[in-house]
């Protein structure tokens, strides 16, 4: 698992940007690749860990988890 910010996340359009911590990289996040517990909602400013997968020629976070 990797470690990262989130940038911005629009809930209503449900994508946003995450930075990894270690590299500094901008990682496209889409709302079905979230794991949310009841009640959470992704913002700007939190800490998250994910994984990364490469989709569609660029870097996602996937199975992103608030920390």
């Amino acid at each position: 698992m990797f470690k990262g910010t989130v940038k911005d996340y629009n809930t209503d359009r449900g994508y946003g940007t995450i930075i990894d911590s270690a590299t500094g990289q901008n990682l496209t996040v889409y709302a079905n690749f979230i794991e949310f517990q009841k009640g959470q909602i992704l913002k700007a400013g939190q800490e998250v860990e994910f994984e990364i997968e490469y989709q569609r020629h660029e870097n996602w976070a996937v199975h992103v988890r608030i920390v």
